[in-house]
């Protein structure tokens, strides 16, 4: 009987993330400074802005493979 193995993509080491503004062109400098491919992403995400209490803009969380 064969011994299952787990696949790299379920290893909690190969993901990570970021998160910047919700501008196309901060999110393409940032990838462009951690110097990520578009073959490397997961996904993005839109984080929404808060309006009350704590006042924050809107953001993009970045999910993406590690090297």
């Amino acid at each position: 009987m064969a011994v299952a193995q787990h696949a790299q993509s379920n290893r909690s080491d190969v993901v990570s993330e970021f998160i910047t503004e919700a501008r196309v062109e901060a999110l393409n400098a940032a990838l462009s400074d951690r110097g990520i491919a578009a073959d490397r992403i997961i996904s993005i995400l839109p984080v929404s802005g808060q309006t009350l209490i704590n006042a924050s803009p809107a953001q993009f969380r970045v999910l993406y493979r590690l090297n």
